[in-house]
C-alpha cells in the first residue's frame, strides 16, 4: 500500500495557469481518470494518459505532457466536451455528438466493444 507520502510525489499541490492557454480564452475544461479536454472557441485541445486512445490525436501515445490541438475535429465547430474514466466526447453545434477512447463496455456509445483512437 502506498504511503500518504508516496502519493504526494506524483501530485502537484501548487496552482498554477497552463502556460499554452496563456493568450486564448478556454471555456470549457473536462477531465476522466488520467486525462484533460479542454474547449477554446470551438477548438479541441487535451493532454494527459493517452493508452487506450481518450486524447483523439489518433494514437495511443503513453503520455502527452502538453495540450495538443485535436485536428480531426478542426472543420467541426465543437461547443461542449466531457471526459470519463478512459473516454471523452464532444458535442457539435449541430447537435452531433462525438466519442473516442476505450470502449470495452460500450460506453462510447458506438454499438460495439472496439475502442478506438479516431473520433466517431
Amino acid at each position: 500500500m502506498a504511503s500518504f507520502s508516496s502519493v504526494l510525489f506524483f501530485c502537484s499541490i501548487f496552482f498554477r495557469p497552463l502556460e499554452a492557454f496563456s493568450n486564448i480564452h478556454v471555456s470549457q475544461v473536462a477531465c476522466g481518470s488520467q486525462h484533460s479536454v479542454a474547449l477554446t472557441k470551438g477548438t479541441l485541445y487535451t493532454w494527459g494518459q493517452d493508452c487506450r486512445g481518450q486524447l483523439g490525436l489518433g494514437t495511443r501515445e503513453s503520455v502527452c505532457r502538453s495540450p495538443q490541438h485535436v485536428p480531426s475535429l478542426s472543420a467541426i465547430p465543437v461547443i461542449q466536451v466531457a471526459a470519463g474514466g478512459d473516454q471523452s466526447f464532444a458535442l457539435s453545434v449541430s447537435g452531433g455528438v462525438f466519442s473516442w477512447g476505450r470502449n470495452d463496455c460500450g460506453q462510447l456509445g458506438l454499438g460495439d466493444t472496439k475502442g478506438t483512437v479516431a473520433l466517431k
